[in-house]
C-alpha cells in the first residue's frame, strides 16, 4: 500500500477536477463537519450499545466491542439495528451539509442531486473474511458514470481500524465486469486480483489513516475496497454517501433508503 495524496478541499474547481482525473480520488483532510460526526456518533453507538453490541460501561463515543457477533449486514440481528440508523436524523442530515454539497458543487460544475441511498457500515473485529472486497461502485449503483461516493469514517479510524483503499488510476480503465466471490454474506461481486487494472506503474493501492473528519471522494469507476478490521476490540463506523449532477441518468433503487427499511 501506497499513502493517500493529500488534496486541500479548498483547491478551485479545476484543480479538484484535474487530481480526480489523474488518481481517480481525493483525499480531503478535515472536510466533514467534526459535530455533525460527533452527534451521529453517539447515536449509533447509543443503539448498538441498547443491542448489547459494545460494553455496556463504555462512554457516549467508546466503541470498544462486548464480543457479541460479529455481525454481517445481511443478517437479521445486523439489519434490525441497521434499519434504525438509517432513519436517524444526525444520519439523513450529514451527507446535505454544505461541506459536501459545496464541494461536489466545484467538482460537478452545477446543482447537485443527492442520493436518497444513504449508506452507513458498522465494521466488526474478528470478520476479516467478510471485509467487501475490490469493486468499482458503478456495478452496484449504475445510472451516471459521473457519480461520486464520499466516503467517511465516523470517528478517527487508522489502518488497524479498516479504512477503505483504492486503486490509484484504476478509473482509467472504465467498467470492469464483475464477478461472484465465493462466502460474502453481502457485496458478493467484485474483481479478484487477475481482473484489476494494471497497465502502469501508477496504478497502485493507496490506503492510510483517516482522523475524524477526513473524507475519501471517489468516482464510479475507481477500484476500492475496505480493510478489514483487525483490531482486538473496537467497532468502525462509516458512511458513504452519493452525489451527481442534476438531470443525468439515476437508478430508481438510488432515490429509495438502503434496502428500502
Amino acid at each position: 500500500m501506497h499513502p493517500f495524496i493529500e488534496t486541500d478541499p479548498s483547491d478551485d474547481a479545476a484543480a479538484l477536477r484535474a487530481r480526480l482525473d489523474r488518481d481517480g480520488y481525493l483525499f480531503l483532510r478535515g472536510l466533514a463537519p467534526r459535530q455533525m460526526l460527533l452527534r451521529l456518533r453517539r447515536d449509533v453507538l447509543a443503539l448498538c450499545r441498547e443491542a448489547g453490541w459494545i460494553e455496556k460501561d463504555a462512554g457516549e463515543l467508546d466503541a470498544t466491542w462486548s464480543g457479541a457477533g460479529p455481525f454481517t449486514e445481511g443478517e437479521s440481528s445486523y439489519m434490525q439495528l441497521y434499519q434504525r440508523v438509517l432513519h436517524l436524523d444526525s444520519f439523513k442530515e450529514l451527507p446535505e451539509d454544505t461541506a459536501y454539497t459545496s464541494l461536489m458543487e466545484k467538482i460537478i460544475g452545477g446543482p447537485v442531486l443527492v442520493h436518497r441511498r444513504k449508506i452507513g457500515r458498522i465494521t466488526f473485529p474478528n470478520n476479516v473474511e467478510q471485509a467487501t472486497g475490490a469493486h468499482q461502485d458503478f456495478f452496484y449503483i449504475r445510472g451516471t458514470p459521473q457519480t461520486y461516493t464520499a466516503w467517511t469514517p465516523v470517528g478517527d479510524c487508522p489502518v488497524a481500524l479498516g479504512g477503505l483503499a483504492v486503486l490509484r488510476g484504476s478509473h482509467r480503465a472504465g467498467f470492469i465486469e464483475h464477478a461472484t466471490i465465493p462466502g460474502k454474506k453481502f457485496a458478493g461481486f467484485g474483481l479478484p486480483d487477475e481482473r484489476l487494472p494494471r497497465d502502469d506503474v501508477e496504478t497502485q493501492w493507496h490506503a492510510g489513516d483517516f482522523a475524524l473528519g477526513d473524507v475519501l471522494v471517489f468516482g464510479a469507476h475507481t477500484v476500492h475496497k475496505a480493510l478489514p478490521n483487525l483490531t482486538p476490540d473496537t467497532l468502525r463506523i462509516s458512511v458513504d454517501n452519493r452525489y451527481q449532477a442534476v438531470g443525468t441518468a439515476i437508478e430508481p433503487g438510488s432515490m429509495g433508503t438502503h434496502y428500502n427499511l
